[in-house]
């Protein structure tokens, strides 16, 4: 095993492999996607993909530790990819510097053993969940805000998928801000989440809604169960 894992040599040679073969896209590189995509890439994911159209600003980085001051104003693809880069040079890394949508989702998504969800946009949850239902790739989602966040696993038909639980609707739904802790822990429960289920270990939050509250320091969960009438996943057998 390279040194450079000799700390997680207790899940054995075999599963090390397993993680080099792997192939993880996240969809975003802010808050949520800077933890994600620092422990996918520090673990030894094989193949990490990040999807972001943004470009660095100045309020970002209360809680975007992939990107610093001197990279204000570059596409966060390109600075995240540097500093991933940076973190483990043994992996592959593709950027995908767009937005995604319903048009070129399915394209973007195809392929990937997991896809993790790292957006502040429900428009675009709402197409990831739907197209990872129709492509049935698991979907890990986090969502946070102030002090508070949830965590999703979506991966019909074996789980009920994001719009079972949150119906897609056409009302706003506002985030007023968020503390860069929370997304520091939401962003890292779904990185671990991601390997587990890669390493083959059972998945802690399957047919649940794990929800953190960082004022109590509470961890919950919550069960749901499967719409049998969602327009996403009532189709998929």
């Amino acid at each position: 095993m390279d040194d450079r894992y000799v700390r997680q040599k207790f899940i054995g040679h075999k599963s090390q492999e397993k993680l080099s073969k792997a192939s993880v896209i996240v969809i975003g590189a802010g808050g949520l996607g800077s933890p994600v995509l620092t422990y996918l890439a520090a673990a030894g994911i094989g193949h990490l993909a990040l999807v972001d159209s943004d470009t660095v600003e100045l309020s970002n980085l209360n809680r975007q530790f992939l990107h610093n001051t001197s990279d204000i104003g570059k596409p966060k693809s390109d600075s995240a990819r540097e500093k991933l880069c940076s973190l483990n040079n043994k992996i592959e890394i593709n950027v995908y510097q767009e937005h995604l949508t319903e048009q070129n989702a399915k394209n973007i998504l195809s392929g990937y053993d997991i896809v993790l969800g790292a957006v502040d946009s429900f428009k675009t949850r709402y197409v990831i969940n739907k197209t990872c239902a129709s492509l049935q790739i698991p979907y890990i989602d986090g969502g946070v805000n102030g002090f508070s966040g949830c965590v999703i696993f979506s991966d019909p038909p074996h789980t009920p998928c994001l719009n079972c639980i949150f119906p897609e609707s056409k009302e706003k739904k506002k985030v007023t801000g968020v503390i860069g802790t929370t997304a520091g822990v939401i962003g890292t429960i779904q990185a671990n989440i991601a390997l587990l289920l890669l390493l083959g270990h059972p998945n802690p939050i399957e047919n649940k809604l794990l929800l953190y509250d960082g004022l109590r320091m509470n961890i919950d969960h919550i069960e749901f169960k499967k719409n049998n009438n969602c327009p996403v996943c009532r189709s998929i057998n």
